[in-house]
């Protein structure tokens, strides 16, 4: 997903409701790929964007924001406690390197091709055949390495692999399906090529954060849920 404006290619801080990073109860980190997390307008929004921004309001926690690369924005997530991550799929390699709050959203994971591509995989086994972009370190690689595809493509985020599906370098690309809806809302020459998996998409903390603010956001998120905010949320980004 292109970084935009005020975004550098390779990071951008953003930081909303605290003076600075070290001042913050938790530390956020994201990646712009709408229609997840992205910039609008000066600000970070998204379906996920918008229930994690509302989780910390509702438990009363201070934060701050990183909008990164997503290999930076894991990896600090990964590395540092106090660190949190959004949206992030929970996957079964990752389970045990984070504390998890979900979910913000069930959502699936498709292959894609470029309209009018001869390309029609058949099934998962068939889709084999051909050459399959990613993004480095997204959740998508490493489901496609789990699922043992010879030939993965990953570029260092999904906009450069999407330009490889144009110009015909790779044959597929692994998305979220809310992904390709938004690619496909912008006007995107893609269509859906075959669904792969189902993922629960979630926030995934360090897990020497103080389990004491991973419970107060868990109950915040648990509450929107019970309350209709987050159907509410996920409606304005369909």
């Amino acid at each position: 997903m292109p970084v935009k404006n005020i975004l550098s290619a390779l990071t951008c801080a953003a930081v909303l409701g605290v003076a600075s990073a070290h001042a913050a109860d938790i530390n956020l980190t994201t990646e712009d790929y709408k229609p997840f997390n992205y910039m609008e307008d000066g600000k970070i929004v998204g379906f996920g964007a918008d229930q994690v921004f509302e989780i910390m309001d509702r438990a009363g926690i201070t934060y701050a924001v990183e909008m990164a690369q997503w290999s930076r924005a894991i990896g600090l997530a990964e590395t540092r406690p106090g660190f949190c991550v959004f949206t992030a799929a929970h996957t079964a390699e990752r389970d045990a390197k984070f504390s998890w709050v979900e979910p913000l959203n069930v959502d699936r994971t498709l292959l894609i091709k470029k309209v009018g591509s001869d390309v029609n995989p058949a099934d998962v086994e068939d889709a084999k055949r051909y050459v399959v972009g990613t993004q480095s370190q997204d959740f998508t690689e490493t489901l496609l390495t789990q699922m043992e595809f010879p030939k993965i493509d990953a570029a260092g985020n999904m906009e450069a692999t999407l330009k490889k599906l144009e110009a015909g370098r790779v044959d597929l690309v692994a998305v979220s399906g809310a992904f390709y809806e938004a690619l496909k809302r912008d006007g995107r020459d893609v269509e859906q090529a075959l669904i792969i998996s189902e993922t629960v998409l979630s926030m995934a903390c360090n897990p020497g954060t103080d389990a004491g603010l991973i419970a107060r956001m868990q109950s915040a998120l648990d509450e929107m849920i019970a309350d209709g905010t987050q159907a509410e949320i996920l409606a304005k980004y369909q």
